[in-house]
């Protein structure tokens, strides 16, 4: 995949105040300034929960881990959360390697999220 086909796309916030983000492709170093100005842009001022779907991510590398790190705690800080949805298996894999698991919420499509149901 090149990074043509690689997108990050902000949303609007959902009734629960949840901003979602969509990300498509390998979201690697190229893209690093486009994922901290949509992270900055989703989190906001008062935002205290993001939820990325990255059910289409090819690749997350250590910047772009840094960066959910960073707005992950952010969020905490705040008494929210960052939520990744649908991660494939390699970003679940190197989520794991990264020991992330615990400062980010995974949702997988198999649970019952009631977010999923409004």
């Amino acid at each position: 995949m090149s990074t043509d086909e690689t997108r990050i796309e902000v949303g609007e916030a959902a009734t629960d105040g949840g901003v979602p983000i969509r990300l498509t492709g390998e979201i690697d170093q190229a893209r690093t300034d486009q994922f901290r100005e949509a992270l900055e842009l989703a989190v906001g001022e008062t935002t205290t929960i993001v939820r990325i779907d990255a059910r289409h991510v090819r690749l997350l590398d250590s910047t772009s881990l840094g960066l959910l790190l960073f707005f992950a705690r952010k969020l905490q800080e705040r008494g929210g959360y960052l939520e990744l949805r649908y991660a494939t298996p390699t970003v679940r894999r190197t989520l794991a390697v990264a020991s992330l698991g615990r400062s980010l919420r995974l949702v997988d499509e198999a649970s019952k999220d009631p977010a999923e149901l409004r």
